[in-house]
């Protein structure tokens, strides 16, 4: 069920600047592909980093969990790599 969340967010022109795309799916969830993401530690991006990165826009949340294996760095930029 989340990797087919994933698909369907990834969809949402408001959300693309920060979750990682979906490049390739199979129907159900079954499988994603996404790009390979550069790993974040605390000592770059802090707890309170990430709250503010996922709550910044009134529009929308990023649906990610607080912790930093859910957040990569994508051509330089912080993306979320685990939103189901």
């Amino acid at each position: 069920i989340a990797n087919a969340n994933e698909c369907e967010f990834s969809e949402v022109e408001s959300m693309r600047d920060k979750l990682c795309p979906v490049l390739f799916s199979i129907p159900l969830g079954l499988l994603v592909v996404m790009p390979r993401c550069k790993e974040i530690t605390p000592t770059e991006y802090s707890t309170e980093d990430l709250i503010e990165f996922c709550n910044q826009d009134d529009s929308f949340v990023v649906p990610a969990e607080i912790k930093h294996d859910s957040f990569g760095l994508l051509d330089g930029r912080l993306v979320a790599v685990d939103y189901g």
